[in-house]
């Protein structure tokens, strides 16, 4: 299929210069899913931050995790929630009102193409009569293959970041029964966390085992095992907590400009710093939201290179679209085990690796910038002004190219109800 435009891809360098004008992003909607999926437009599924007990075990409850459910679509993230919660909100996306409606996972993909020149990418794209675009989610083939592929190490690592968060997010009476306290203002443990090791205190000493040695020991001393390692999931002290749900989730809608163009998007937000949802007093709706990472602990200079070069570029980036202050990771063994948290300030996270070069802002601002007001222009050098148009932006990392294609596919079914992503993959594959 031949393009309709091509837009080449230079290399960071070439994005170079100020940064373009951007409008601090508001929140002006959002959406809850629950376990089943059922959307609300309110803030019921925004779970308040308490610091993980440490140390953390990621790979508890693995046997009863329950992944997203498939989208019932060709998109792995309609946008029917989506607009339906601007609806309640009356939020106008009309003609002149807004330019671009998308999930965060669309920007994600599009202004990191400069630094993720070997990555391909689609993103459908949809024009309506009153000149709105939508971004949906797509899969690329090499994508699909990969997750069809993946092994079982694989799907407990996806694992490992949603467990994070159920433990960075308990309720009153899982936390009160594991005598963990308030969230602490730095983002550290609770000194309850502690307990002396012994066999007659099951799970206060799996920490210290492999899973092998950890039989033996059990073995030795006829201890009872534990539930997590059952397979069900349970806490430091011994008390269950539920399976892990990957469909209940909350999502922050926010009006964002960059330059001339009007961009509302979608963004998933893992839990907010104040307890009841809310933002400080005197602070905008999102000042306290909070981002949810686990990475590798970094014990060489390579690790730290590659964390700093490529996942606090991502970090930053989601978490700068979307508002969301701070980042807290879990820095976790191979085996899953969190064992320290950090916390980064997200308008402070690229002085970190500003002395080394390793990414800038500006250049994915500046690019970000141009394939928008890009993919406008051509698609109303292509299609009548008024007229409803689909298409489909494709990167081809051969070409080193974005590329504008139509598309000839059925269109989504309007009424058909959103789900943020194809069935679990990754810690974040998400739609946001």
């Amino acid at each position: 299929m031949s393009p309709l435009a091509t837009l080449q891809v230079r290399a960071p360098a070439g994005y170079a210069g100020n940064f373009p004008r951007f409008g601090q992003p508001k929140e002006v909607a959002c959406f809850s899913r629950d376990a089943t999926r059922r959307v609300t437009y309110d803030r019921s599924a925004l779970r308040p931050y308490r610091p993980a007990r440490l140390p953390a075990r990621l790979d508890d409850g693995f046997e009863t995790y329950v992944p997203r459910q498939s989208s019932r679509t060709a998109e792995p993230a309609p946008l029917a929630d989506m607009l339906g919660a601007l609806a309640h909100k009356r939020i106008a996306t009309g003609a002149g009102d807004v330019s671009i409606v998308t999930y965060r996972n669309n920007l994600n993909k599009l202004f990191l193409t400069p630094y993720c020149l070997r990555d391909d990418w689609e993103i459908g794209v949809e024009r309506r009569a009153d000149g709105v675009v939508l971004l949906n989610v797509r899969e690329t083939a090499r994508k699909i293959a990969e997750e069809a592929s993946r092994d079982e190490r694989s799907a407990r690592m996806a694992y490992w970041g949603y467990k994070f968060e159920q433990l960075s997010t308990l309720d009153d009476a899982e936390a009160a029964a594991q005598g963990a306290k308030s969230p602490q203002p730095n983002g550290g443990a609770s000194a309850a966390a502690y307990r002396v090791p012994s066999p007659s205190d099951p799970g206060s000493y799996d920490h210290l085992f492999s899973p092998e040695q950890l039989a033996a020991v059990r073995t030795q001393y006829g201890a009872a095992p534990s539930a997590a390692g059952s397979g069900a999931s349970a806490s430091a002290s011994g008390t269950r907590l539920p399976p892990v749900n990957a469909n209940e989730e909350f999502c922050s809608i926010v009006l964002l400009t960059i330059e001339k163009v009007k961009v509302l998007m979608a963004a998933e937000i893992d839990c907010v710093a104040e307890r009841g949802g809310g933002a400080a007093p005197g602070q905008p709706v999102g000042s306290g939201y909070v981002e949810l990472k686990t990475t590798k602990q970094q014990r060489t200079p390579h690790d730290v290179e590659v964390f700093e070069k490529h996942k606090l570029l991502k970090f930053w980036l989601q978490s700068f679209l979307a508002n969301v202050p701070s980042v807290i990771v879990g820095l976790r063994d191979e085996s899953g085990n969190v064992t320290e948290l950090k916390t980064y300030e997200t308008k402070t996270i690229h002085r970190i690796v500003r002395p080394r070069g390793y990414w800038d802002p500006t250049a994915c601002f500046n690019f970000g910038k141009a394939a928008l007001e890009w993919l406008l222009a051509q698609m109303e050098a292509h299609a009548p002004r008024g007229t409803a148009a689909r298409f489909i932006m494709r990167y081809d990392p051969a070409a080193a190219a974005v590329l504008l294609l139509p598309d000839d596919s059925p269109g989504p079914a309007a009424n058909e109800s959103a789900d943020t992503t194809a069935a679990a993959g990754g810690k974040r594959q998400r739609s946001d």
